[in-house]
């Protein structure tokens, strides 16, 4: 049998021919470039001369493990964009392409020369996508615009940092989500173009990716006015988090299903929870979470986490181990998936690269490509070259 998830030597890809022009710094142009880059997409990025600043996040180097995480499977180009032959570069290069991605404050493209209306002047069809903090308007347009403040604005931290532990957590929510929000938007413009014609200006906030994630918190206060804190959705969903008394954590998610909650006290032995009257009904359960956390964690505390795990299993309650991210690539279920894949390091030698997840049974994908040196293609990108020819 064919595996499906593994490039074959002929495969391309869905977004094979798509040409993309990425001038992003940092995190979310970058990451809606690689994207689309794993989908098959032809990804030039573009930097100054001094690089991506993301290069240089840890060390001296130009090539730090962040920058290689956001930007492989791209080409990469120099040109000085404040000088008149580098700007002319650009717009050659933006003729041919399919794309165009930046991540500047709103109005620097446009004092830079390659605004929307210059770039559509010199290709109709080109899709241009901006992404910005707060939008091209409104008091706070113009601020910079950096992960741990759009989070914090955009309402994301409300959800998941607790009052008792006030301070920036967890991956770049805003960048990420803004990120896939823009690949979603150039795909949805390229499928647009095929029956106009012609391409158009995509507008993407950080803050507005980060409104449309929160959705459930978001639509309940608005509709409700009850105000989500980090412990709702899980009370709401019956999830829990226990430890084993090998110290190894596992969750539990019950949600709506009562077969869920009867299989459970069956798996913990303990059937005289179902006659407490805390705990008879969901409703109960859920106003009265927090002493079934307590409840739970006494019990599963008596015996390793592989105990409850193969029991949980053997009952279909949904469950997991709550892996670190150094547990994450040893779990059997993620060997079994592909998601780790070998490729090799413009530095010499190979490094371990997380792969795609989504597997195309026609097209395919494209074998996946380490992040470019600085300026590694700008000669071959730049040069001139014959007419109608891509280089």
């Amino acid at each position: 049998m064919t595996d499906h998830s593994r490039p074959t030597d002929d495969a391309r890809g869905p977004l094979a021919g798509v040409r993309v022009i990425e001038l992003g710094q940092y995190i979310s142009g970058p990451y809606a470039a690689k994207l689309l880059a794993d989908l098959g997409a032809d990804v030039i990025k573009v930097e100054s001369p001094d690089g991506d600043p993301m290069r240089r996040w840890e060390g001296s180097g130009t090539y730090s493990p962040q920058f290689a995480a956001y930007n492989r499977g791209k080409r990469g180009v120099v040109l000085d964009l404040k000088d008149p032959e580098g700007l002319e570069r650009l717009l050659e290069l933006a003729e041919d392409a399919d794309v165009l991605i930046e991540n500047f404050r709103p109005g620097v493209a446009e004092r830079l020369g390659f605004g929307p209306e210059v770039l559509r002047a010199r290709n109709p069809r080109l899709i241009s996508c901006a992404i910005t903090g707060f939008g091209p308007e409104g008091p706070y347009a113009r601020r910079p615009a950096y992960d741990t403040v759009i989070s914090a604005v955009g309402g994301m931290y409300s959800q998941v940092v607790p009052d008792s532990v006030l301070r920036p957590l967890g991956p770049a929510f805003s960048d990420l989500l803004s990120g896939m929000s823009a690949a979603q938007a150039v795909l949805a413009a390229l499928h647009a173009r095929e029956a106009r014609g012609e391409g158009e200006h995509l507008e993407v906030s950080m803050v507005g990716s980060l409104i449309d994630f929160v959705t459930e918190a978001a639509s309940t206060y608005l509709e409700t006015g009850q105000v989500a804190a980090p412990d709702s959705r899980p009370r709401r969903a019956q999830a829990y988090a226990c430890v084993g008394s090998d110290g190894k954590a596992f969750v539990i998610h019950m949600s709506v299903p009562e077969k869920f909650w009867t299989g459970l006290l069956d798996v913990l032995e303990r059937p005289d929870l179902a006659d407490d009257p805390r705990f008879a009904t969901r409703e109960g359960r859920v106003r009265n979470y927090d002493e079934l956390d307590v409840e739970l964690k006494a019990i599963t505390a008596a015996k390793p986490r592989e105990h409850w795990m193969q029991r949980l299993a053997a009952h279909d309650i949904p469950h997991g181990p709550l892996n670190t991210v150094a547990d994450l690539f040893d779990d059997p279920q993620v060997a079994a998936m592909g998601l780790v894949e070998e490729i090799a390091s413009p530095a010499g030698g190979t490094v371990r690269v997380p792969a795609p997840s989504t597997r195309f049974h026609r097209s395919g994908r494209p074998a996946l490509h380490a992040a470019p040196l600085l300026g590694a293609d700008t000669e071959a990108l730049t040069r001139p070259r014959t007419e109608g020819a891509r280089a």
